[in-house]
């Protein structure tokens, strides 16, 4: 009875406010940091993630035999120019694909989504220690129209824009370990100030709602080792990842099923064959979350990045991916 009570509530709450499980647009997180290179350099950054979002969380607990199912998936194309060892800039665009499917309907979206604009300077680079910070814009260039087969809008995590203005700040400070050659650690903070969109939903005889996705504090501890081999650099890479979003921002009430903690483990591995091209795979999978009410989120993630150095074809400094 709890579980059929459970199930009904949380339709009833999807078709109320967008849940947390993912905001609209690509998770740009992964994107604030620039890798540090040779200066006057351009590099080419290609991302593919697929996202599974198929958990039931009431609170801490799972709830099992759930009718729906969710995923999400982005293609981003970022482009790094690195002016000098200290100033860094960046800019993403990700083309977005959801898809939700019910036991009455099946929705669907696909588009554009907003521009990332980042700036990197970099406070202190000396021996085996780096400490920087980046700042970042995000523009609501995204679609977010997006509507169902009986034309009606889709909620908004499902859009592929967010309508807001989003502000960014991050703290990134790595450390090469002399005692242990090729170990790299890493420690991240970054804050995410989402804005509100006075509009969604807006038509010709509509003004819209007043929507906002919850703010973000993101802190990771990631280390990698650098295995060289005569056919190139094998690089794994092994992180924390720790997440709290405020609640939702629905008129002027905060969503009550939306925001909370997430505790996940990423790990990957990257191929260097040469100083100029780097592939990577990865995967996300979820440890423990404690969330408000009751909500789907992501039950595992997995990607492929491309980067290419355009410019510079001399070896960059050893470094974990930031």
């Amino acid at each position: 009875m709890r579980l059929i009570f459970s199930i009904v509530l949380f339709f009833y709450c999807w078709q109320l406010s967008g849940q947390t499980c993912c905001t609209a647009g690509a998770p740009v997180s992964s994107f604030y940091g620039i890798q540090t290179g040779e200066k006057n350099t351009w590099i080419i950054n290609l991302n593919y993630e697929f996202k599974s979002i198929n958990l039931l969380i009431d609170q801490n607990e799972r709830l099992v035999n759930d009718p729906r199912r969710r995923s999400g998936q982005s293609l981003s194309a970022k482009i790094d120019y690195i002016v000098s060892n200290k100033w860094s800039f960046s800019a993403v665009l990700p083309v977005i694909q959801q898809s939700r499917k019910t036991i009455s309907a099946e929705e669907s979206s696909l588009g554009i989504g907003d521009i990332l604009l980042v700036s990197q300077y970099q406070f202190l680079r000396k021996n085996d220690f780096t400490f920087g910070v980046s700042g970042g814009l995000k523009i609501p260039v995204g679609q977010r129209d997006h509507r169902s087969d009986a034309f009606i809008f889709l909620s908004p995590d499902m859009q592929s824009g967010s309508g807001s203005f989003d502000w960014i700040a991050r703290l990134n400070l790595i450390k090469e370990h002399t005692g242990i050659p090729f170990l790299t650690s890493a420690f991240e903070v970054s804050y995410r100030d989402n804005g509100i969109n006075n509009s969604f939903g807006s038509t010709s005889t509509f003004n819209g709602r007043r929507f906002g996705f919850g703010d973000e504090w993101v802190s990771m501890l990631s280390f990698n080792y650098q295995w060289i081999t005569g056919q190139g650099t094998f690089i794994p890479d092994l992180s924390l990842r720790y997440r709290h979003q405020e609640r939702n921002v629905e008129q002027s009430s905060l969503a009550p099923n939306s925001g909370g903690h997430w505790l996940s483990l990423p790990f990957g591995i990257s191929y260097q064959p040469d100083p100029q091209k780097s592939l990577r795979i990865y995967t996300e999978i979820p440890l423990y979350q404690q969330l408000n009410g009751l909500q789907i989120t992501t039950s595992f993630t997995a990607g492929i990045q491309f980067r290419y150095n355009l410019i510079n074809k001399n070896k960059p400094s050893v470094n974990l991916k930031i």
